[in-house]
């Protein structure tokens, strides 16, 4: 059963049920869910036989916290098991997710991802197995009443002016995902832990399972709602012994009302208290930009005595500098002017200069025959490595195929499979990247290259890495089980490192093509550069003899 990841949502702030808790023995919660999966799906718009694809959202208090894999051709999804704590990152200062966990109420939200051709009227199913609300600890079937009535007013108000001011559960709607594909929400189901009871036999031994039955993991066993275990006691499929048992309910996190209460007031103390610091900061902030202004003239005025003062710093150290070199042109006109007036001999003088100028011909000539030999190196590297960019181009061939497409290895690569969204085979796509991926490594190596972004050939499995912005961090060269971004983003990073390889050979860069296309540039290039070089030795080899 193939499988995608959605879009996944982020909790933005906490509701009620995320406040602080007084527990006193160590009970099941809603972060011990790790699996959900549904029975006989039924739709009011699906044919007879026909399949569909499914995904969920777990939300708590009005947030998704979790989005699954989306569970193809079928009316039986079981989706993987997994981990809420795994999936939770973008918390907000101040907030703590693990609080979201503790309540026994939340919300499964099913998906159907359908295109416009199966896509039939949207249907809603709401199941909801209860009010929510706050319980006490030591009854797990019924609401306490022993409570005062004035903490349950003030807690119920609370939870009315949150809910109304929160974000509201995502409705029916069908979202444009590309191509013609649509998502609509099917199934809404509410449930609370308590109302929720273990499965007393397997899935596979339980046959004649109700429509759009809800199967939930907690803590490795399977449970599910308690009317559904009443309807097989009821159609005989397992035991009565089994029907609303004493303790099979999963235990529930006890609450202490007053302790709510009292760290609500406590929050609602500390936000006030942060409101008069921020605005004291803010008066702060005014008065000393106010005074800021009174001085600004005044560091002006000092910056341009200091630039005043560094300029006369640097014109004195130039005139020391003048009177010292004019100090040593004296000095050398008067040696000169001595040596003229005694007797030297001019002859030997002569002699002398002739020799130095026989010596600094004998120097120039070696220096000119040192850089043809640099020259002739230069030129036998520049040959060998047009040679091997050849051979790589025997290696790795790259053909025109038409309408601006390339292929590389007889693998057809166009434009639009360089995209998340593209449609080509995955598997050739990423062989095709693969080579891709050797053949600019081994371009690098040959034409001495060092690339700004470092390509690691390994296949079918090749990435990218940007040793400068993170050191860390992998970019693929394929699709599956791979972020729309980092794909992206390695398609990018290969790019630049073409074009960086064009540029160290004198080509433009900045021409709009294709990857394939601008590697077939680079060869033909090169090949064409060896064909003209060859040419010019045999011409020069005719004209020598």
């Amino acid at each position: 059963m193939a499988s995608t990841s959605p879009s996944s949502g982020t909790p933005s702030s906490l509701g009620w049920n995320a406040l602080p808790v007084a527990t006193h023995r160590s009970v099941a919660s809603i972060q011990q869910l790790s699996a959900f999966g549904m029975r006989n799906v039924a739709l009011a718009a699906l044919r007879s036989g026909q399949l569909v694809d499914l995904y969920f959202k777990l939300v708590l208090d009005g947030h998704v916290v979790y989005v699954s894999e989306i569970a193809r051709d079928t009316v039986n999804p079981v989706w993987m098991p997994f981990q809420l704590d795994e999936h939770v990152h973008d918390e907000e200062p101040g907030e703590s997710l693990g609080n979201m966990y503790c309540g026994t109420c939340f919300d499964i939200i099913v998906m159907r991802v359908c295109d416009g051709n199966t896509r039939g009227p949207s249907t809603l199913t709401r199941i909801s197995s209860g009010r929510r609300g706050f319980h006490t600890t030591d009854d797990l079937d019924s609401d306490s009443t022993d409570e005062p009535k004035e903490l349950l007013g003030l807690l119920e108000e609370e939870e009315k002016e949150e809910d109304s001011s929160g974000s509201a559960l995502a409705p029916i709607f069908p979202d444009t995902c590309g191509g013609g594909v649509f998502e609509e929400e099917v199934f809404r189901f509410s449930f609370n832990i308590r109302e929720l009871d273990p499965l007393p036999t397997g899935v596979v031994d339980t046959p004649s399972l109700p429509f759009n039955t809800c199967l939930l993991d907690f803590n490795g066993r399977t449970h599910v709602r308690r009317e559904v275990i009443e309807l097989l006691v009821d159609g005989g499929v397992i035991s009565t012994k089994h029907s609303r048992r004493k303790g099979s309910a999963i235990q529930l996190k006890d609450y202490s009302l007053h302790d709510g209460v009292d760290k609500l007031e406590r929050i609602r103390s500390l936000r006030r208290h942060v409101e008069e610091v921020t605005k004291t900061n803010r008066s702060l902030q005014q008065q000393i930009q106010t005074r800021l202004v009174g001085v600004q003239r005044i560091v002006e005025q000092d910056q341009l005595r200091a630039d005043a003062r560094e300029r006369l710093q640097r014109l004195r150290r130039e005139i020391a500098d003048t009177r010292e070199t004019i100090a040593r042109v004296r000095s050398a006109m008067h040696d000169e002017k001595r040596t003229f007036e005694t007797d030297i001999h001019i002859p030997k003088a002569l002699l002398s200069t002739m020799q130095m100028g026989m010596r600094y011909k004998d120097e120039k000539q070696g220096i000119l025959e040192r850089r043809h030999e640099v020259l002739r190196a230069a030129h036998k590297i520049r040959s060998r490595q047009a040679m091997l960019v050849q051979d790589l181009g025997r290696v790795y061939p790259i053909e025109y195929d038409g309408v601006g497409d390339h292929s590389i290895r007889g693998i057809r690569i166009t434009k639009a499979d360089l995209t998340i969204g593209g449609r080509a085979d995955e598997e050739q796509l990423s062989t095709a990247l693969g080579y891709i991926a050797h053949l600019v490594f081994m371009l690098s190596k040959y034409l001495h290259v060092n690339l700004r972004y470092k390509v690691v050939p390994y296949s079918s499995r090749s990435y990218m890495k940007d040793e400068i912005n993170d050191p860390h961090g992998e970019y693929p060269l394929y699709r599956k089980g791979v972020e729309k971004e980092r794909f992206e983003r390695a398609i990018h990073f290969l790019r630049r490192n073409v074009e960086q390889l064009l540029f160290a050979r004198g080509l433009d860069p900045t021409k709009d093509a294709t990857i394939l296309d601008k590697l077939k540039n680079l060869m033909d290039a090169e090949a064409l550069w060896l064909n003209k070089d060859r040419e010019a030795g045999a011409a020069s080899a005719v004209g020598s003899r």
